[in-house]
């Protein structure tokens, strides 16, 4: 039996002298396995607590600049507010000086300067409002008229939509004679 237990003496300052303690080798081991599951365990709940005190501080951080973005947010709105308030105002007054100056129609209309095509089309010199393709100005075009004032054929169109063009269809232009 004497291999089965450890004999473990404690001295003590009293006057009882020795103490003999005799603890059996499988409690040893038992206690030693249950002292490293132990230490194991609070490693394991010290690294979770350091992890969760990260995220804690990352997250206050988060919550921080989230605060800081919405405020800036709210203010840029407000501008926002303040120049669209303004810029309706300067559009209100543009349209009145347009009025009094009698310039209305000319913000709308845009020739057809510089534009492909033949040379004497049937929308020479007319104009196409602004925002509108040329695509769109032709669908909107008036039915061509002869001119005596009927109608033409769909037949007698050119692949253009443009009428056959008659010598007293040809517009004036005056062309200063060279001295």
């Amino acid at each position: 039996m004497d291999k089965d237990t450890i004999n473990i003496l404690v001295f003590g300052h009293t006057t009882f002298g020795i103490r003999p303690l005799r603890m059996k080798k499988e409690s040893i081991r038992v206690a030693a396995y249950l002292l490293i599951v132990f230490q194991l365990l609070i490693t394991f709940f010290f690294c979770d607590y350091i992890q969760i005190k990260k995220k804690t501080f990352l997250l206050n951080q988060l919550r921080q600049e989230s605060q800081i973005q919405r405020s800036h947010i709210h203010l840029f709105s407000i501008k926002i507010g303040e120049l669209e308030n303004r810029l309706s105002a300067l559009k209100d007054i543009d349209r009145r000086i347009r009025i009094i100056a009698n310039l209305e129609r000319g913000q709308e209309m845009l020739p057809f300067i510089g534009m492909g095509g033949s040379s004497f089309s049937a929308t020479r010199g007319k104009s196409v409002p602004r925002g509108k393709s040329v695509e769109e100005a032709k669908i909107e075009k008036p039915k061509p008229q002869e001119p005596n004032g009927q109608e033409l054929k769909e037949s007698e169109l050119t692949k253009e939509g443009d009428p056959p063009l008659h010598t007293t269809d040809l517009p004036i232009e005056t062309i200063p004679e060279r001295q």
